[in-house]
């Protein structure tokens, strides 16, 4: 029998979860226990960060891994081993675990193990978490304006002086200084003691912006998003509410943060389809934060280089002020380098063309990957391509490789009987990771262990095809061995804290080239990149969606868009099978408005957004055929609702199979309603049929 004060769970552990509550409390008023409440108190030491080094002089780096082959036999993880190896060898001081992380997809077993080798040194620091709160930032002076900021920003001011709801659109080309017009506009707003949100779409941008927001107003800001732990986001939300924090800044899910004086309310890189919310609750955050602006007498900014067409439409009808940036801040030393580029420019190139460079933006390379193929070129890097890095290295500049796809291959393929690796919970291709030797599925994660042998026919002529960002960082390592490369995706960012510790490592200079997804495209400042290379801008041009040709032409803008942004000149290559479609070569043209004029062109003729709204309803079944019944009956209940209610401009689409057939054990099929207002044919069918109901989703893949 255990003596002296029992804890809460002891005893809630011993009694029945109805009754011992009640207990405790008649057993203290009889006065035959003391209840007593205890906070325990924080432990007193702080949470430690590792450090990692060599144990031997990089010189001996050769011998050390050939060491390590023989001590680590058949162990899996000898590459990743090498490679912190390699890692560590560039530095002259210890470094952060996560910074090690980072470059090599290593965990802790992996550092400890090769510690217990002797091959690695672990030493500790003693720090309090860093919670971005507790950061020291400098105060940084406005800096004077363009005249094509100062005139977006005599719009501006004049809003925030009337105090009453405006909505802005601010389209400004890659670098022309949208974030200053921003940070103009928070400063009026604090003036006036209301409060303001700053939206970002991806939790990887929140360290640079509250960086940027912080030097201007220390003190004053707060980030949400969805990895707070709950201490923290309490911390920020009560900060926000009592009005502490003046500034809330993160992704889509800040929006909700308490701030009961709203004056401002900004969305950077409005076009980017993670403000949408495709999953319980579905919104719009767009939509959401005007409303919010809407009934706080606040002001709104969209601001995008690259806007969605929906957007642009509604700026067009008036619904939207729209300012316009045409031009880079470096505008004058951009035009003391086109010399250079029009190198590249023949003299009866199209007037787009030039214009762009006269506007500062860089030159673009757009390459034929099939001429190059049938010159006997089958790399993963064109000709172009190969020398631009090259250069790039040779001159101590820093460049972007891009490609829109994580993983190391496409998929697994056999040779002999043709099996095609597939996950066994939606059927979608699974995609080889070579870090840890396993294939996942990018849909519902599944994962498995890459197989050896066919499964199929066991046959060994089993293949992996395809490139992923693993594949590209390989390639560059290659070909520069002393390049110092660093990964950005989402497998490289499986923990928040990397994110910070990627970007601040390339701004310091300490890696040469940064190899990425569409996630190095997204709003990302990075000054000293000269050069930016995609290595395909086909990825994604084909999927059976509506919006592909427009997703393709904002990644390779933004992507582009990333050269060029500091004291030197930039310029891309961009690779492509198709480089006649018109949303690559308008986007090598910096062509936002051709674009536009072409792609809405398309879209009045075939009656979609935004000349008609779309709503898509999902049918889900583990049993396929019962799926496609379920669609049919839900396709003849909306014809007959359409006709019975004379809906004009009104039709179906479908049903057909989702392009994701099949997402964890439920097959899917769909049908789309294209409508003026699409809500007219569903409003009562689908309430009393529980369908899933997408009103303008973001794609119908």
């Amino acid at each position: 029998m255990q003596r002296g004060a029992l804890r809460e769970a002891q005893v809630r552990a011993a009694l029945r979860h109805d009754v011992w509550r009640a207990a405790l409390k008649t057993l203290d008023g009889l006065g035959v226990v003391d209840v007593e409440s205890v906070l325990t108190p924080p432990r007193p030491n702080p949470p430690k960060i590792q450090l990692a080094q060599l144990a031997f002089h990089p010189s001996g780096l050769d011998d050390a891994l050939a060491q390590l082959g023989e001590a680590a036999g058949r162990s899996k993880r000898l590459e990743v081993w090498a490679r912190v190896l390699r890692v560590l060898s560039r530095e002259s001081e210890p470094v952060d675990v996560s910074w090690v992380y980072a470059q090599t997809d290593a965990k802790l077993p992996d550092l400890q193990k090769l510690a217990e080798l002797d091959f690695v040194l672990l030493g500790e620091k003693k720090t309090w978490r860093d919670t971005l709160a507790e950061r020291d930032f400098v105060p940084a002076a406005p800096p004077a304006l363009t005249a094509d900021q100062a005139q977006a920003w005599q719009h501006v001011q004049a809003a925030l002086a009337r105090a009453d709801y405006t909505g802005f659109l601010l389209h400004g080309v890659t670098g022309s200084g949208k974030t200053e017009v921003y940070l103009r506009a928070i400063e009026a707003v604090l003036r006036q003691g209301r409060q303001a949100i700053y939206l970002v779409p991806e939790i990887g941008l929140t360290a640079q912006t509250l960086r940027r927001v912080r030097a201007r107003f220390p003190g004053q800001a707060v980030v949400v998003h969805s990895r707070l732990s709950d201490a923290e986001r309490y911390r920020a939300w009560e900060q926000a509410r009592n009005g502490q924090a003046r500034i809330v800044i993160g992704p889509r899910s800040a929006l909700f943060a308490p701030v009961p004086d709203l004056g401002l309310v900004v969305v950077d890189e409005e076009h980017d389809g993670s403000y949408r919310s495709m999953s319980a609750p579905l919104y719009d955050t767009r939509r959401v934060a005007e409303w919010m602006a809407r009934e706080a007498g606040a002001v709104l900014m969209l601001g995008s280089a690259t806007p969605d067409l929906e957007t642009m439409e509604r700026a067009k009808r008036r619904e939207l002020v729209l300012l316009r940036l045409p031009q880079r801040i470096y505008l004058n030393r951009q035009r003391a380098n086109t010399q250079a580029a029009r190198a590249h420019i023949t003299p009866d190139a199209d007037a787009v063309q030039r214009d762009a460079l006269e506007r500062g933006l860089p030159p673009v390379t757009l390459v034929d990957m099939r001429a190059e193929l049938r010159d006997g070129n089958a790399s993963l890097f064109s000709r172009a391509l190969h020398d631009a890095l090259d250069q790039t290295l040779r001159h101590r500049e820093q460049a972007i490789v891009l490609l829109n796809r994580r993983g190391s291959a496409t998929h697994v393929f056999c040779r002999d009987c043709g099996y095609v690796a597939r996950c066994p919970n939606d059927g979608q291709p699974l995609t080889y990771h070579e870090y840890d030797n396993a294939l996942v599925c990018h849909l519902c994660g599944h994962r498995t262990p890459a197989p050896s042998r066919c499964p199929s026919c066991g046959s060994e002529r089993i293949r992996f095809f395809g490139a992923g960002t693993q594949q590209v960082e390989a390639e560059v390592l290659k070909r520069w061995p002393s390049a110092r490369v660093l990964r950005w995706d989402s497998d490289a960012l499986h923990r928040p804290e990397l994110a910070d510790a990627i970007i601040g490592r390339f701004l310091d200079g300490s890696a040469d080239v940064l190899v990425g997804t569409q996630m190095v495209t997204k709003g990302l400042d990075l000054p000293g990149v000269t050069l930016v290379g995609v290595v395909s801008a086909d990825v994604a041009l084909h999927l059976p969606d509506f919006r592909a040709a427009e997703r393709a032409f904002q990644l390779v803008t933004q992507a582009v868009g990333r050269a060029g942004r500091g004291v030197r000149a930039g310029r891309a290559v961009v690779q492509s099978h198709q480089p006649e479609h018109y949303a690559i070569a308008h986007a090598c043209r910096h062509d936002y408005d051709g674009f536009a004029a072409q792609e809405l062109s398309y879209r009045q003729q075939l009656g979609y957004p935004p000349y008609r709204r779309l709503a898509r309803v999902i049918f889900k079944d583990r049993n396929a055929a019962r799926a496609r019944s379920l669609a049919e009956q839900g396709a003849r209940a909306l014809a007959a609702r359409i006709a019975q209610d004379g809906l004009t401009a009104t039709d179906l689409m479908g049903p057909a199979p989702c392009y994701y057939g099949r997402v964890g054990e439920a097959f899917r099929w769909q049908v789309l309603v294209r409508a003026p207002d699409p809500r007219l044919a569903l409003r009562d069918a689908a309430a009393a049929n529980g369908w899933h109901v997408e009103i303008d989703p973001d794609d119908v893949l």
